[in-house]
């Protein structure tokens, strides 16, 4: 990961964005997403290896034709 890929992860709208420089390496954008949680876009789709960061609805749909559907029995 570089630098231009850990922009895909981050909110660049968390206030400790605005405070820190952009990490050049794959273990600094680690650390700092590890120290700064808040950093992380949300939400965090897992389907399988498939993982999506912030809302995508576009992705969603792409990622999830042709699986099953589950639904609640609530």
């Amino acid at each position: 990961m570089d630098g231009q890929q850990f922009l895909d992860f981050v909110s660049r709208r968390s206030p400790v964005w605005k405070q820190r420089a952009l990490p050049t390496t794959k273990k600094q954008a680690i650390d700092l997403m590890l120290q700064q949680p808040n950093l992380i876009k949300r939400p965090v789709l897992v389907l399988g290896s498939e993982v999506v960061f912030g809302f995508d609805k576009e992705r969603y749909g792409k990622i999830g034709k042709g699986r099953k559907e589950v639904r609640s029995t609530k």
